[in-house]
């Protein structure tokens, strides 16, 4: 008797200790080496106040590893397009959230999800500078690779469905959401089909054609022929092709946001 309930509290122990290892195992201890290669993110800076400008950008952050990041970005505040680089600076705690500091004065927090290779595939951001009453900003970037690459309209191949959604806070303002397909030939065309629903209204189809670029870095444009336009960005963590874009529409005015995701099918 003694001897089962020796050997039971050994199986016990012994349990005991495997859990402890393998939670050991499993903890990620993270440092500024996490952040390292080229981001695309999207941000939006977001209010309920008229009177201050909504915004969507889209763009490239690249970490080198040691706390030095720069920015390029393109989108549209309040109507009008805009474009720019920042450079920066970044802090990763251990526990994965983190600082970074651009030099115009812009500071964020963010913090990291899913490492593949001691490398962050991700993070999500909130601008912590005081942009004034009931306004926000936030981000999120996503991987397009750890190392230097070249980007072409051959990386945009293939369907990607998308959905877009506009913000305001002008009444005048119809409220607009949407969803679809675009399909990408990897040599500048594309074509597809949309659904959306604006201002409460009855929901519209359509299909369109039209074309794209990619820049070396992965920003790049689309021009459908039903007017839309929208500045892009690729994100891809593995494979030649994105798996997936970023995407802010440009060809419309007033004080609105129009931002959106495409996922490769």
């Amino acid at each position: 008797m003694q001897g089962a309930i020796r050997t039971s509290r050994q199986v016990c122990l012994l349990v005991f200790v495997t859990v402890v290892l393998v939670l050991s195992a499993q903890a990620t201890t993270f440092n500024n080496a996490s952040l390292h290669g080229s981001y695309a993110f999207l941000g939006s800076r977001w209010t309920a106040d008229v009177n201050v400008p909504q915004g969507g950008v889209i763009g490239v952050m690249t970490f080198d590893g040691v706390g030095n990041v720069t920015e390029s970005y393109t989108g549209m505040v309040n109507g009008s397009l805009i474009a720019g680089t920042f450079t920066g600076t970044y802090t990763v705690n251990t526990n994965g959230t983190g600082t970074i500091a651009f030099s115009p004065g812009w500071q964020w927090a963010f913090v990291i999800n899913s490492t593949s290779a001691k490398i962050a595939h991700g993070i999500q951001l909130l601008l912590v500078t005081n942009l004034g009453d009931n306004e926000v900003g936030t981000s999120t970037a996503l991987l397009q690779s750890s190392t230097a690459k070249t980007y072409t309209m051959a990386t945009l191949k293939g369907n990607y469905s998308f959905q877009a959604d506009e913000w305001t806070a002008d009444a005048s303002q119809p409220i607009y959401a949407g969803n679809g397909l675009f399909t990408f030939d990897g040599k500048g065309n594309v074509k597809g089909s949309s659904s959306s629903m604006e201002g409460g209204g009855t929901l519209q189809t359509q299909t369109f054609t039209g074309t794209y670029t990619v820049n070396s870095d992965g920003i790049g444009t689309i021009s459908l022929s039903t007017g839309t336009q929208y500045v892009l960005v690729l994100n891809t963590a593995t494979g030649a092709l994105a798996d997936g874009l970023q995407i802010v529409q440009t060809n419309k005015t007033g004080n609105l946001a129009i931002c959106g995701t495409a996922q490769k099918q």
